[in-house]
């Protein structure tokens, strides 16, 4: 059986079911052995307020056109509305204390829920799914599950439909193309199978355990599993950094931010010598612009020519050595000034993102990419301290990354800013992480590799 497993299942209706008598006692079976292995379970159910403010127009008027419209007066109080009798878990598979219950408005499990924050905090990465319907609520969220990366068994005895012939239908959709969303079994293969132990918690990272980098940092110090761990390079593009850019136009001193160039290119090289992850992130639109949100492109309301997207008639100088390279338009993928630097140029298998707001986390693939990788700590540099660096470190803390800010790797066209995002940062006891110079950074990761 797998080493981290998790079982979920969702609001039976007893007057829609066929044969769930004889799945809820299979389900039952499996629930009981979870539980006493030490398994983690999670319950959903789907509903939505009372004011009925979480519920889509079309989910709606579909379920009207049936006759049984959600917020509507039912058999069991008002229909798959929170807070009704018919939106509790029937009492034979009611969740007993410390067991996580996901309120979700859709068919899946993790539209606008927590459910992934919780499986990522808990270091689960396989999942069994039991409940009801097969093919409505426990397929979409067997999908969302597998397109997350997670490895999913459904029961085929601990499920049911309204139609039995969907039933059978979904099962096989699993198992086609040599599992294409996951795997099939029973609750007897899965009963004996579980071994005692469940869920094991993530270990601790601990000082002085091999190739662990102790960092003296701020607010104390900070232990990096090298192999773990990501350097996080942020926008280091030429729109911000070089003359004749985007951010000259709008009346920034591009100097400012080469004083971190020195400290960043080390610590580039250090991490590419340990092996380890690289990401490069650009603030960067389509060519279309269709990524870019009306309010962002009139922020500040900056003069023609100086907004994104626009094409500049100048051209992008680079201060150590002179290249020129056209024209270009602002803050536009594939346009000269939305490359890196040429000092901090990624190489080849090095991830690069291209973001289209100020943290690396929204609208890409980031996150998934760091976690298929098994990343669990992260390193920033990058620029500007206060925006996209601070973001996208706010971004990641609350997505269970333990980050560390590379004081001189980082830069603001004002020494304020970069100063107090800082001390923003590392308040509290480390609200969003810690900061360290690239001195004390390099030292102790050359130490961890004796």
């Amino acid at each position: 059986m797998y080493d981290v497993t998790q079982v979920l299942h969702t609001l039976p209706q007893e007057d829609m079911l066929i044969s769930w008598a004889m799945t809820s006692l299979m389900l039952r079976r499996v629930l009981a052995a979870c539980r006493e292995q030490g398994y983690l379970v999670i319950h959903t159910r789907e509903g939505h307020r009372p004011n009925l403010s979480d519920l889509p127009a079309n989910k709606q008027w579909r379920s009207e056109q049936i006759g049984a419209g959600i917020g509507s007066k039912g058999p069991c109080g008002r229909v798959l509305t929170q807070g009704e009798p018919g939106w509790e878990i029937i009492p034979e598979l009611a969740p007993i204390v410390g067991e996580p219950i996901i309120d979700k408005p859709g068919k899946g499990s993790f539209y606008a829920t927590d459910l992934e924050l919780i499986l990522r905090t808990r270091g689960i990465k396989n999942i069994i799914l039991a409940g009801v319907t097969t093919d409505v609520c426990v397929h979409t969220t067997m999908r969302v599950a597998n397109d997350m990366g997670f490895e999913c068994v459904i029961l085929e005895d601990c499920t049911a439909a309204t139609d039995p012939a969907n039933h059978h239908a979904a099962l096989s959709m699993v198992k086609k193309q040599g599992g294409v969303f996951g795997a099939v079994s029973s609750s007897d293969k899965v009963v004996a199978a579980l071994k005692p132990g469940g869920h094991l918690e993530q270990p601790l990272v601990v000082a002085n355990a091999p190739g662990v980098a102790s960092i003296p940092a701020n607010p104390y110090p900070y232990l990096m599993p090298i192999k773990k761990t990501a350097l996080i390079m942020i926008d280091f593009q030429r729109d911000f950094m070089e003359v004749c850019s985007f951010a000259e136009s709008l009346g920034n001193n591009v100097s400012l931010l080469q004083e971190c160039v020195p400290a960043a290119k080390a610590m580039l090289a250090a991490c590419r010598e340990a092996g380890m992850t690289i990401v490069h992130t650009l603030e960067a639109h389509l060519p279309d612009l269709s990524d870019l949100h009306p309010s962002k492109y009139r922020r500040g309301n900056p003069p023609k020519g100086s907004r994104i997207g626009d094409s500049t008639v100048e051209t992008l100088r680079c201060p150590s050595n002179g290249v020129c390279l056209g024209p270009h338009r602002l803050l536009v993928r594939g346009s000269p000034g939305n490359d890196l630097i040429p000092e901090l140029k990624a190489m080849e298998g090095e991830k690069i993102i291209h973001k289209p707001g100020k943290g690396a986390f929204y609208s890409t693939d980031l996150d998934e990419y760091l976690t298929a990788k098994g990343i669990t700590h992260l390193i920033f540099a990058g620029v500007t301290t206060e925006v996209c660096v601070q973001s996208s470190m706010r971004e990641a803390n609350d997505r269970g990354y333990e980050c560390l800010l590379v004081t001189d790797a980082t830069a603001s066209y004002f020494s304020k800013f970069k100063e107090s995002a800082i001390e923003m940062m590392v308040s509290q006891g480390g609200l969003v992480g810690w900061a360290a110079p690239s001195v004390d950074v390099l030292l102790a990761m050359k130490n961890a590799s004796k």
